[in-house]
C-alpha cells in the first residue's frame, strides 16, 4: 500500500518539476540575452551607474571658500565687530577724502534695542562724533521703528564755487561748519509696499571761513550769501512716504522705489532763515536677462522756498556734482533753492562679486519754478567698476568725464540692510545737510 502511494505521488509531481525547470531556464537566458530595445539599454546603463556611485569628497579648496563666504568678514569686521567693536570707514560728506575711525555697537542681532557710538577722522581734517538708539533692532523684523541720535560735528573746509548754474570752477573757495544736532524719529511699514516716517531735529549750526585753499569771504561778497558768518538754531521737523513696488524675488530686485519727503525749517533766533523744502526721488531697476544685466534709472527734485522773507542759507542748500549727482564735477559744484538730477546706469556682471557699468549723468541747480524742465543742463559720462564681497563690502570706481575734465571717484563701505532677511538698504544722507555715503575720494584733472 506505502509503495503504491509513492508512485502515485511521484507519477503527479513529475510533470510539474519538468514544467519548472524550462521556466527557469528561460528567465536565466532572457538576463543574460542582449537588450533588443533602446529602453532597455539605458535601464541597463542607469543601474550600472547607480551600482558606481560614491558619496561626493569636498575638495580643501571648495571647504576653503565656503567657511569665507559663510564667516562673511566684511559683515563680521564693520558691520558687527569683535565684543562690539569695529573699525569705522566713512559715514562724513561726500568730499571729505578717505574717513576711517573707531565704533562700538550693542544689540546687531535680535537684541530689543541696538546701541551704537562712533568716532571719525578724515584725511581733510573733519571731525565727527555721533551715538544713537535705535527700538526694536533692524534684525527684529517688526514694522515700527523707533531712532534716537545725537552727532557733533567739524567741518572744516567744504567746497564752494558760488550760487545759481552760473558759477565758475575758478571762483572754487572753502567754508568751514561746526554744528550739533539731536534727532528723533520713527518709521512704519504700513503695508509690504507702503513705508512712513515722522522726524524732528534740533541742530545748531555755526559756518565761517574754510582752513584750506582760499576762503569764500576771499572771493564772494558774504552779504550776499545768506547763513556765511552766523550761528542759527534751527528746529526741523517732517516727514517722507515711500513706496517700494518692487519684485523682492527678483535679483536684483525690479520694479519702481517713489519716495516723497517734506521737510520745515524753522530758524529759532531770528526768524531770517525759515524754509520749507520738499523732495521727490523717482527709482526703477529693470533687469535685461542673463548674467545680472540691469538698467537702473533715477530722477531726483528738490525745491527749498524761503518763508515770510527768509531766505535759504547756502550751506542747506541742494547741490550736483560728486559721487551721488553728476559724477563728472567735482563735489558741490553748483548750488542753489532748487535742483534737478538725472542718472542712468546699465550694469553687467563680469566676474563673480564684479560688476562693469556704463553711466550718464544731467542735472542742473535754478531758482524759479518754472524751470524745472531737461533744458539747460549739465552733463557727465562714464564708466564705472563695482566690487562686491561675501557680507556686503561694496568697493566702487566712476571714471567720468564732463566739460569741465575728467574725475575719478573711488567709493565704498558696508553694505547694512535694515532687515536681516535682505531688508532695503540704509540710504546715507539726508535731505538739508551735506551728503553722507560709506567713503569717497576724488582724483581728476580740470
Amino acid at each position: 500500500m506505502v509503495r503504491a502511494v509513492c508512485l502515485l505521488v511521484a507519477l503527479v509531481a513529475w510533470p510539474v518539476a519538468a514544467a519548472a525547470q524550462p521556466a527557469s531556464s528561460a528567465e536565466g537566458s532572457q538576463r543574460d540575452a542582449p537588450p533588443a530595445t533602446r529602453q532597455e539599454i539605458l535601464q541597463r546603463q542607469r543601474e550600472a551607474k547607480r551600482a558606481e556611485l560614491a558619496p561626493y569628497a569636498v575638495s580643501d579648496a571648495e571647504a576653503r571658500v565656503g567657511r569665507l563666504e559663510t564667516f562673511r568678514l566684511p559683515r563680521r569686521i564693520f558691520a558687527k565687530g569683535f565684543g562690539g567693536f569695529r573699525p569705522v570707514v566713512g559715514g562724513m560728506p561726500s568730499g571729505s577724502g578717505f574717513v576711517f575711525g573707531g565704533g562700538y555697537i550693542a544689540g546687531f542681532n535680535h537684541e530689543l534695542v541696538q546701541f551704537t557710538a562712533n568716532a571719525r577722522y578724515s584725511t581733510r581734517g573733519f571731525r565727527s562724533f555721533d551715538t544713537g538708539i535705535i527700538f526694536p533692532a533692524p534684525a527684529s523684523r517688526l514694522p515700527v521703528q523707533a531712532h534716537v541720535k545725537a552727532e557733533v560735528r567739524d567741518l572744516t573746509s567744504l567746497r564752494f564755487f558760488g550760487l545759481g548754474p552760473q558759477s565758475s570752477a575758478s571762483g572754487r573757495s572753502t567754508y568751514g561748519l561746526e554744528d550739533q544736532s539731536l534727532e528723533a524719529g520713527v518709521t512704519a511699514t504700513a503695508t509690504r509696499f507702503v513705508e512712513l516716517g515722522a522726524v524732528a531735529r534740533w541742530m545748531n549750526a555755526e559756518v565761517g571761513p574754510g582752513t584750506a585753499g582760499a576762503s569764500l569771504e576771499e572771493r564772494f561778497d558774504p552779504l550776499l550769501t545768506p547763513g556765511f558768518g552766523t550761528t542759527t538754531d534751527f528746529l526741523v521737523y517732517g516727514g517722507h512716504l515711500t513706496l517700494h513696488l518692487r519684485d523682492a524675488h527678483v535679483i536684483p530686485s525690479a520694479g519702481v522705489s517713489l519716495r516723497v519727503e517734506a521737510s520745515r525749517y524753522d530758524d529759532r533766533d531770528s526768524g531770517l532763515y525759515d524754509f520749507t523744502r520738499l523732495v521727490g526721488d523717482v527709482q526703477t531697476q529693470i533687469p535685461l536677462g542673463y548674467r545680472n544685466r540691469i538698467l537702473a534709472l533715477r530722477v531726483r527734485s528738490s525745491n527749498s522756498v524761503g518763508e515770510n522773507g527768509g531766505a535759504v542759507p547756502f550751506y542747506l542748500m541742494e547741490t550736483i556734482g560728486g559721487a551721488n549727482s553728476i559724477r563728472g564735477f567735482r563735489e558741490y559744484r553748483f548750488r542753489g533753492g532748487r535742483n534737478l538730477v538725472v542718472n542712468a546706469e546699465y550694469r553687467w556682471e563680469v566676474w563673480t562679486y564684479v560688476d562693469f557699468a556704463l553711466f550718464y549723468d544731467a542735472g542742473k541747480v535754478f531758482s524759479d519754478a518754472g524751470d524745472l524742465d531737461f533744458q539747460d543742463m549739465q552733463s557727465g559720462y562714464g564708466f564705472g567698476i563695482r566690487g562686491h564681497a561675501p557680507g556686503g563690502m561694496v568697493l566702487r570706481f566712476d571714471f567720468a568725464r564732463s566739460n569741465e575734465g575728467f574725475k575719478l571717484h573711488i567709493g565704498g563701505g558696508a553694505v547694512v540692510l535694515t532687515k536681516e532677511t535682505g531688508g532695503r538698504r540704509q540710504e546715507a544722507g539726508e535731505a538739508g545737510r551735506p551728503r553722507r555715503q560709506p567713503f569717497t575720494c576724488r582724483m581728476g584733472t580740470s
